[in-house]
């Protein structure tokens, strides 16, 4: 992952001094969401049953390629918070019991989109597509257990070392994925003359990240994000 990113800078470098490029920041709100898979499941199992979307951010810069008249190469490099939300209730021996959990993921992420502008306004709005490549660089998974009166809460690392459950001592509690991820992004927006732009971005991961078998999960987000390309006169 080091080798890619270094390498996106230093293309990024060369092109500048060949074509129209600009520079900027990019931050936003995410809602997150892992999609689970599980082969051969049981009749009526659902894997995603009391997962919700997890309140995450991403941030970073960006580079604003012109291509042709209206066509744009937009390549990033942004850290990006990923995860899951989980709830479930049960009631066992009369007493209702409710667990909770929080997967936390962060993620360093390479989107490149090609992007159509157009003029309207004072501005462009602006569509587009393009792949995206990360590399898990952190995570933690938070639980917590409430029933009778009472709560117990506990807290686990994510580890991106791609071991499979079988492969770990029977004492590790840790969630262990596959570090890298990669998938799609679809995003529009708006970008005033200033530099100032607004967009909105769906990102659908297509890679498998759990190391096993014999289940699969994989991350996408819907984002919102407030940008500001400083313009190459």
């Amino acid at each position: 992952m080091k080798k890619n990113v270094l390498l996106v800078i230093a293309l990024l470098g060369t092109l500048s001094t060949y074509a129209q490029v600009s520079f900027g920041v990019k931050a936003g709100f995410s809602s997150a969401k892992v999609k689970f898979d599980v082969d051969n499941a049981p009749a009526g199992f659902d894997p995603n049953e009391g997962m919700s979307r997890l309140p995450a951010w991403h941030a970073g810069l960006i580079a604003d390629i012109q291509l042709a008249d209206n066509f744009y190469l937009q390549p990033g490099l942004m850290a990006s918070a990923k995860g899951v939300k989980s709830k479930f209730e049960e009631t066992i021996e009369g007493t209702k019991v409710s667990m909770e959990s929080k997967i936390s993921l962060m993620y360093l992420e390479v989107p490149v989109n090609f992007l159509y502008k157009h003029e309207l306004g004072s501005g462009k709005i602006f569509g587009g597509f393009g792949p995206y490549v990360a590399y898990g660089i952190g995570g933690k998974v938070k639980t917590k257990a409430t029933g009778g009166g009472n709560s117990a809460s506990e807290d686990y690392k994510v580890k991106f070392d791609g071991k499979k459950d079988a492969d770990l001592p029977a004492n590790d509690e840790d969630l262990h994925l596959k570090g890298l991820d990669a998938g799609g992004n679809f995003i529009v927006g708006y970008e005033l003359k200033s530099g100032l732009l607004l967009s909105v971005n769906y990102s659908l991961g297509l890679v498998n990240t759990d190391p096993n078998d014999n289940s699969s999960s994989k991350n996408n987000y819907f984002g919102i994000s407030l940008g500001y390309l400083l313009k190459k006169k």
